[in-house]
């Protein structure tokens, strides 16, 4: 039996009612997937056995696990990542804390940077693939998020991106000229509010202790020593917890605070300079 792509696309749409909003985009992707061919170049016509994998497919979403996690890959910043179980799914979101640190790049010969909580290493990878002079370090300590980072790393050939297996409230290493983090910023009293999709990936990437500014406290406080005077830290911040952030940089003495603002004016990055650490 073979069905003509658009009565596929249809039948995929109507599978996902009531499980996502994004329906077209969405059946897009699956079709690419099932079919493994590029999202521009689908066939025609669909054989049986491939409708029959568009079945399995709609039967995990409707359990809520998040498409990302079923074809086992994701782009983020005109790169793709590969993704599953154990990782931080890379989203839009954070290319702004991306886009901040090659602005804050500008002028640096061979800068070096770290990632701090890189999971997948979306941000360091993107970042060492726009600036092949830098040496960049991607700093995580969950095994399964650190297994993809080093997949990761290969996937994309970023030759300049070390990763390192650590726990970024440990003591810090190394001297850099600019940090960078995307840390667990949810509250924990937010866990009812969360979709069950975002409830599939690993809560240690989600969740920043009560207010969620646990590990903007830790990783301000101990790894202002290992930025080069002059240095820039940058956070990717929870709606609402910009100020609260700054105020977290102002208390150990960074200056020269700043906000990066996604399409919508809410400020999503924080940055400050380490000039009087």
């Amino acid at each position: 039996m073979v069905i003509p792509y658009r009565e596929a696309l249809a039948y995929i749409k109507e599978g996902l009612k009531g499980v996502t909003d994004e329906l077209d985009s969405e059946a897009k992707i699956i079709l690419s997937y099932v079919t493994d061919t590029e999202p521009n170049r689908l066939r025609i016509e669909l054989p049986s056995a491939e409708t029959q994998a568009i079945d399995t497919v709609l039967e995990e979403r409707k359990k809520g696990i998040p498409l990302q996690y079923i074809i086992g890959r994701w782009w983020f910043f005109g790169l793709e990542f590969l993704v599953g179980e154990g990782v931080l799914i890379p989203r839009q979101d954070t290319e702004l804390l991306v886009e901040t640190a090659l602005s804050m790049a500008e002028g640096i010969t061979a800068p070096k940077i770290a990632d701090l909580c890189s999971g997948s290493g979306c941000i360091a990878i993107s970042v060492a693939k726009n600036l092949p002079e830098a040496e960049v370090t991607a700093v995580e300590k969950y095994d399964e998020a650190y297994a993809f980072l080093e997949k990761n790393v290969r996937h994309n050939e970023a030759v300049n991106v070390t990763p390192v297996k650590a726990d970024v409230c440990d003591e810090p290493f190394g001297e850099f000229d600019i940090i960078l983090s995307n840390p667990p910023y949810i509250p924990f009293a937010d866990r009812e509010i969360l979709s069950r999709e975002v409830l599939k990936e690993p809560e240690v990437a989600l969740f920043g202790g009560e207010d969620g500014l646990y590990f903007y406290r830790v990783i301000t406080k101990r790894w202002k020593t290992a930025l080069k005077r002059g240095g820039r830290l940058a956070f990717e911040v929870g709606i609402k917890e910009a100020p609260l952030v700054a105020e977290i940089l102002r208390q150990e003495g960074f200056t020269e605070i700043g906000f990066a603002c996604d399409l919508l004016g809410i400020e999503r990055v924080v940055f400050g300079t380490a000039n009087n650490v």
